[in-house]
């Protein structure tokens, strides 16, 4: 299953005078990828590039004002493709009063499973970010890095075929950032596309095989060293201003482990 945007433009409004909202302010213009089955996609950007407007875009939670975002050539917007998706948002929102177990059957009756097939689904997806001690506490009570945990694990429930992860491994610790890390490449190994927003030099490294950067705008794709040491994509792509984007990736950037 691939995943793909097409010319994807999307706006805000703005607001005018007196508070009226009487245009528009871009988020993304005119943006064109895609990410193949079995690849991990990193999206990187500074604050206010339109990162996570377009993993909402991907995920169908935003129409676009034109151009498309296609999940295996269907609109990702219809319910055939959302039943293929795992998403995190950037925020963690649970049912609530729900325990850890309650959440993730909970996912897996969403993706179409029921009694005990959605019980072990739940369990599978647990275990795959080490989640299985929190089973019965309370989600809603859980730390930020557990909540982001729950997040993964209910993407992950079902075995998606694609992934749209919005900074999945921020406020995780060293092991819990292992697990998600050697779950989403074992997703990936199975056959989904995934694209995430990270942050980090060294999970960038370990776990995405091709980068897009996102400013005013430009779209550059190409593998991390590629991109950083050529301040522009394939095919003579703008300069979009890689000194943030290089220190990310040296071996010596804030998070390296």
């Amino acid at each position: 299953m691939e995943i793909r945007a097409r010319s994807l433009t999307c706006s805000y409004p703005a607001a005018g005078p007196v508070g009226l909202s009487v245009r528009r302010r871009p988020a993304v213009r005119d943006l064109t990828f895609e990410v193949a089955a079995g690849e991990v996609v990193s999206l990187a950007g500074k604050n206010g590039s339109g990162k996570s407007t377009t993993l909402r875009l991907l995920a169908g939670l935003l129409r676009p004002d034109s151009g498309q975002a296609l999940l295996n050539g269907i609109p990702a917007t219809s319910a055939e493709a959302r039943r293929r998706l795992g998403y995190v948002a950037e925020s963690d929102d649970f049912p609530r009063g729900l325990s850890v177990r309650r959440i993730l059957e909970y996912a897996a009756v969403l993706a179409g499973y029921r009694g005990r097939r959605a019980r072990r689904e739940a369990a599978i997806a647990a275990e795959a970010v080490g989640l299985e001690e929190w089973f019965e506490v309370s989600g809603e009570t859980c730390s930020h890095g557990i909540r982001r945990r729950i997040s993964l694990a209910q993407a992950l429930v079902g075995e998606p075929k694609a992934l749209i992860l919005d900074e999945v491994l921020t406020g995780l610790d060293p092991v819990a950032r292992a697990q998600a890390i050697q779950a989403i490449r074992r997703a990936a190994d199975g056959g989904a596309a995934v694209i995430a927003s990270l942050h980090d030099g060294a999970a960038l490294r370990a776990l995405a095989g091709r980068l897009i950067v996102l400013a005013d705008g430009v779209v550059a794709a190409g593998f991390p060293a590629e991109t950083a040491a050529a301040g522009s994509g394939p095919g003579g792509a703008p300069d979009v201003g890689t000194d943030w984007l290089a220190a990310l990736l040296d071996d010596s950037a804030p998070g390296r482990s």
